[in-house]
């Protein structure tokens, strides 16, 4: 028992020590990463499996921070995170990816780019299915009727329009993509 307590306590301290840096580095192959808003409330979290490490923008490349602020100009407060993939992601592994977290007219979002600066995509929070497209709508209730919608995100990227929702009924979860027209692209 003392032993083991000496050696948590040897790794506490070495744990504070290696966190002594400019970057603040999150625990690798987590579920969700969150950030502070400018108001200070935690951003809603973002599907990362891959390492995540909080970075100031002075430490983001500038061809990312450049096309951000191109894309989204009036953004005043961006949270970044340096981000390295891992084979269960949807992103390829041979790149660094910087994902930005901020508030847009009020709208929770998230948009990704890669090392080089090139924009790979955008995640929005919709509150609620009232801005679902009809479509989206009607593939909800006919598949999935008495689901009740937990979480809703638009995802786009270069290629296409989605949205990602989160339902349950009771214990039975299930998450879908579903594209503007109705389609479902992908069911977990």
């Amino acid at each position: 028992m003392k032993s083991t307590l000496i050696a948590f306590s040897a790794l506490l301290a070495l744990s504070y020590v290696s966190c002594k840096d400019d970057k603040k580095e999150t625990v690798s192959y987590i579920k969700d990463t969150t950030a502070v808003t400018a108001s200070g409330d935690a951003a809603k979290p973002v599907f990362t499996a891959g390492k995540a490490v909080s970075v100031t923008a002075d430490r983001v490349p500038q061809p990312v921070t450049a096309s951000f602020k191109t894309k989204y100009p009036k953004v005043l407060t961006p949270q970044w995170i340096e981000y390295t993939p891992v084979e269960s992601d949807e992103l390829p592994m041979d790149n660094t990816y910087y994902y930005v977290q901020f508030d847009d007219n009020g709208n929770d979002m998230t948009a990704w780019y890669n090392a080089l600066g090139d924009w790979v995509k955008t995640s929005t929070v919709i509150p609620g299915d009232s801005r679902l497209p009809d479509p989206v709508n009607k593939t909800i209730n006919a598949m999935y009727p008495g689901y009740k919608i937990e979480e809703v995100k638009k995802e786009n990227d270069k290629n296409m329009e989605m949205y990602k929702i989160k339902m349950n009924k009771g214990d039975d979860k299930v998450k879908l993509k579903i594209l503007p027209n109705g389609e479902i692209f992908k069911i977990k």
